[in-house]
């Protein structure tokens, strides 16, 4: 269920009912008595404790076999070895109760644990975990700000950053905090800013400092600052899950930048490593040569082993980085017909739809939408429609009629939000507003970054909240006093 922190997300009609969750830690059923458990026998109840018991037994006997393996992630877990599972939750099968906290948040997925023993052994499984990871990459969630709109706190850094579940037209919270710098005299939005994104793992810039966390996790760690000197433009996996290495690519400042490879996996064993500009065409050097834009403007799309960006440079064409041969290339972008001409198209996005790369173009009243099929031909897929009157009246057009909004198109359902000052609007390919979402003193700021939720633990992220000193901002501070 959605931690609405406060904010005032709305359905059109104003009614919004979240989905029901499986079990709720908060109604605990007691341990039944003796006559309860003579009511349990014969209802088969005990039948099913002995089952529990029996199989938590032999979670305990596999994780020993394992030499303890998932120990490391029953450290978070609450202690509920005194809390038996509810009567009706012990009659459901393990099975169902994979399958429908598999297709829990996160944050839902963390509360279940402290439920009773039988969830917690569930949840702390490496195999629910990496099955949990796998439900949750293919519903990607779009990251947003709420930013306050004044300065009347110039020495407060205040941070609201939350995710949209598209399908269920709800937000969640993801990292939220009001933090006191005496450094930081400035609502500079720079302050705090996301530098990539990966397999549910943020990578963080604070200032001069540079981190990696797991939201879902609350697991992070300290960086070098590649960000303070140089120019990151790209965080990603390299290899299969489960031995997935993470790095991030970055570029030496300008003129003649060159660019460079961090491994976050190997850190501070391996050094960052020179890769130079390596491309087989000039054209794509001489871009190259001009540097990437930043990541925090252009978050490059990975798909498969590739990172894709928008034009960059005088170029109109899709800048391409394969992350395994480490070089550079590119892809023509499509045309579309302007008179009796075919021109390219500078296109606004680019999104991944089904495993193919796409690619964006917003108009005063519509989003176009092209997918790259194979041997680099692009083909127009849908068309999807904007609401020019709520855009109108939420400012989300300039003074001459150009669309001033921010739109970010979501694959997954054929929506787009539409990021105008102080209301984000979630729309279908018709032009409906299916919800708005806004928080009250607050401008809704678009990230044009997702995240896919893990619980996945990764040995590179050892700190907990309590490993922060001066400095560190507090990552997860659950709720915001926006007072």
């Amino acid at each position: 269920m959605a931690d609405n922190g406060g904010h005032e997300d709305a359905p059109p009609n104003g009614d919004h009912h979240p989905p029901a969750i499986v079990a709720n830690g908060d109604d605990q059923e007691p341990a039944a008595n003796g006559d309860d458990q003579a009511e349990a026998a014969a209802n088969g109840g005990d039948q099913a404790a002995a089952a529990n018991d029996q199989a938590a037994a032999e979670n305990d006997q596999a994780a020993a076999a394992n030499g303890g393996e998932h120990e490391e992630a029953n450290r978070d877990l609450p202690n509920v070895a005194g809390i038996r599972a509810p009567r009706e939750l012990r009659r459901v099968e393990v099975d169902a109760l994979h399958q429908v906290l598999l297709r829990m948040p996160a944050a839902e997925v963390a509360r279940c644990s402290g439920v009773c023993r039988r969830l917690r052994d569930l949840i702390a499984t490496d195999s629910f975990r990496r099955g949990h990871q796998r439900h949750r990459s293919r519903h990607p969630m779009p990251l947003f700000f709420y930013r306050l709109d004044h300065w009347a706190f110039p020495d407060r850094v205040r941070v609201h950053l939350r995710a949209v579940d598209v399908a269920a037209r709800e937000t969640h919270p993801v990292i939220c905090f009001s933090h006191a710098d005496a450094d930081l005299r400035s609502a500079d939005p720079r302050v705090f800013t996301i530098e990539g994104s990966c397999d549910g793992i943020l990578l963080l810039s604070y200032h001069t400092r540079l981190y990696a966390c797991n939201p879902s996790t609350r697991r992070w760690r300290r960086l070098p600052p590649l960000h303070d000197d140089h120019v990151i433009v790209g965080f990603y996996g390299h290899g299969a899950i489960d031995e997935r290495e993470y790095r991030v690519l970055y570029h030496t400042a300008r003129p003649g930048c060159r660019y460079w490879v961090f491994s976050l996996s190997f850190f501070p064993d391996q050094p960052p490593r020179d890769i130079g500009r390596p491309a087989d065409l000039e054209a794509v050097r001489a871009v190259l040569a001009e540097g990437i834009s930043p990541s925090y403007e252009m978050p490059p799309v990975a798909i498969a082993h590739r990172l894709h960006w928008r034009a960059q440079a005088a170029s109109l064409n899709v800048l391409v980085f394969d992350t395994v041969a480490e070089s550079f290339g590119w892809i023509p972008p499509p045309n579309q017909q302007e008179g009796n001409q075919m021109i390219p198209v500078e296109g606004d996005q680019l999104l991944e739809i089904n495993g193919r790369l796409a690619m964006t173009l917003v108009s005063q009243t519509t989003v176009d939408v092209w997918v790259l099929q194979e041997g680099e031909a692009w083909e127009h897929h849908y068309q999807i429609s904007l609401p020019v009157d709520l855009l109108n009246v939420f400012g989300g057009y300039d003074d001459e009629g150009f669309v001033s909004a921010a739109v970010f198109a979501v694959s997954q359902e054929r929506n787009v939000l539409a990021q105008c000052p102080a209301m984000m609007l979630q729309c279908d390919t018709e032009g409906n507003v299916l919800m708005f979402y806004s928080l009250a003193g607050h401008l809704t700021v678009l990230s044009r970054y997702m995240l896919q939720e893990s619980l996945l633990a990764h040995a590179f992220l050892p700190m907990r909240q309590e490993d922060a000193i001066d400095g560190d901002p507090p990552f997860f501070q659950v709720g915001l006093n926006t007072e």
